[in-house]
């Protein structure tokens, strides 16, 4: 059974109640209450695919991708990717898998006063890669993100942009064909991103690996991955195509017409006027009742027509 499959999905954990009054209160008797994570969740990711999980905070984003890590085991339901139960760590698992995130991270940890080549080394022997096979992975990467003189300061002296290039090219030495990404581009600035973005394009494509993204950068989710799945309160509330998103809602687009002179044979009730231009919001089922009235006026020069962005799409479903 090749992919990642997830079946009736469930994972909850104690959380502390903060409770009004003074701290010795709340020290002395504490309660807990169980906060469902992820809710029983279903869904398949074919081998090759990449996929966009979105949600806002809480959703269940990280504990998602650490159960198909194997970090966390789920309370029922099953993970299988490739036929791996995660949780069980198989070393066949584990060597074909990483598990990235822009928060933490590995390197950092081992290798903080030395060079990142340093910590390579240390992988190499965990993976078992020939020194051959090592010298080659090291230059693909550093050739595709433009890290050769990165891979030898040390990881202090080098920029967060910089460690986040360094930091991934260590998680993918093993060439793993199912790479999880959690807030990969956190922190980073908009140069940075788009070489990540066009990074994670170009493994996906040319490894045909399979990638799943989370982040809160909208942006993030545009550029990468026709499919999303939208996490809310540890339950998926869309899965599919990212440019039908816009289907399960309805949205007002915004149609602005410019005129060579001002008119007052304007037919319609509601609208405003800017700058010689009328701009309207009009209900996505009525735009073409709105074009025909549009035809007949006079003094029309041009037309635009925008939809509302991504972002307010998806905070628009999330209130659904």
């Amino acid at each position: 059974m090749e992919g990642i499959n997830v079946c009736d999905l469930y994972k909850s954990y104690k959380a502390e109640k903060v409770k009004e009054g003074s701290f010795f209160k709340n020290f002395f008797k504490r309660e807990y209450e169980i906060v469902k994570a992820i809710d029983g969740i279903n869904f398949n990711v074919k081998k090759g695919e990449m996929v966009g999980l979105i949600g806002p905070n809480g959703a269940g984003k990280t504990t998602l991708l650490k159960m198909l890590s194997g970090v966390l085991y789920p309370d029922k339901g099953e993970i299988r990717i490739d036929g791996f139960i995660p949780f069980r760590r198989d070393r066949k698992f584990l060597e074909n898998i990483t598990f990235f995130t822009g928060q933490r991270s590995f390197l950092s940890i081992i290798v903080w006063d030395l060079a990142a080549i340093e910590g390579y080394e240390l992988l190499r022997d965990i993976y078992r890669i020939d020194r051959k096979t090592f010298k080659e992975r090291i230059d693909y990467f550093t050739d595709i993100l433009n890290a050769s003189d990165l891979i030898n300061k040390p990881l202090r002296k080098l920029s967060l942009g910089e460690r986040t290039k360094v930091e991934l090219i260590g998680s993918l030495l093993h060439f793993p064909e199912y790479v999880l990404l959690d807030e990969p581009t956190i922190g980073l600035d908009i140069v940075s991103q788009k070489n990540l973005w066009d990074f994670f394009k170009h493994y996906n494509q040319e490894r045909k690996a399979t990638l799943i993204i989370t982040s809160h950068y909208i942006r993030d989710i545009e550029e990468l991955g026709k499919r999303v799945i939208l996490l809310n309160k540890g339950k998926i509330i869309y899965d599919g195509e990212r440019d039908e998103i816009r289907e399960k809602i309805q949205y007002k687009k915004t149609i602005k017409i410019e005129l060579s002179e001002e008119t007052k044979d304007i037919p319609f009730e509601e609208y405003d006027y800017e700058d010689g231009k009328i701009i309207l919001n009009v209900e996505n089922n009525e735009i073409n009742e709105t074009l025909k009235k549009i035809a007949s006026m006079k003094n029309v020069i041009d037309i635009e027509i925008t939809e509302p962005s991504f972002e307010f799409i998806i905070r628009e479903l999330y209130k659904v």
